[in-house]
């Protein structure tokens, strides 16, 4: 990484679980990598290529699996000034998803065996891990949960007001994708809540 990144780095993360020491925040920035991707390159492939422990420093990455019948279905939307990869940040394992950029991506890649190192021996940064491997949790049973509880249209809302401007960044493919319903059918939930409004 270059020496004139890491002034720019350590404001972009410094709020950020994992960061709030400095000595461990220049740890790993010094021993990280950027890694760069164009919208529409496939980051990782499902099957084939391990997780690495990342952080999206800007854009959006699509998480997306094929199921049984070998449709694209999307699963996870990753923003900025995320971890990725949370749920294998420090296990070498091959990804069941694949991950998508839906823009322009700038990634920090952590070195594993730095954070492995880290985790061991700072209860504070393993404290924060587990926060993140917690609400990594939370979302996945909350999804689960309201794909079997509630309506596409409550779906639908949920995700607006969690991500306002979703609809700008995501193509209504992949937001129908990740509702679980087709983009007519997003389509047709769209028109009822502008007419009702």
């Amino acid at each position: 990484m270059k020496e004139t990144d890491l002034p720019y780095l350590k404001n972009t993360v410094s709020d950020l679980p994992l960061m709030t020491d400095d000595a461990i925040k220049d740890q790993f920035l010094s021993t990280g990598q950027i890694r760069k991707h164009k919208k529409g390159d496939l980051i990782i492939v499902a099957g084939q290529d391990s997780y690495e422990p990342s952080i999206l420093l800007s854009g959006l990455i699509r998480v997306f699996f094929l199921n049984v019948e070998g449709v694209d279905v999307t699963n996870l939307f990753i923003f900025e000034n995320t971890y990725y990869g949370s749920d294998f940040l420090t296990m070498k394992k091959a990804s069941v998803c694949s991950f998508e950029a839906l823009e322009d991506c700038v990634s920090l890649v952590l070195d594993r065996q730095v954070l492995n190192e880290t985790l061991q021996n700072n209860i504070h940064v393993l404290l924060d891990y587990t926060r993140i491997l917690e609400q990594s949790l939370n979302n996945k049973i909350l999804r689960e949960n309201a794909l079997i509880t509630k309506s596409a249209t409550e779906r639908y809302l949920d995700l607006k007001k969690t991500y306002p401007h979703i609809e700008k960044r995501v193509s209504q493919t992949h937001i129908a994708s990740y509702l679980g319903i087709t983009p007519v059918s997003l389509s047709r939930i769209r028109r009822v809540i502008r007419e009702e409004n």
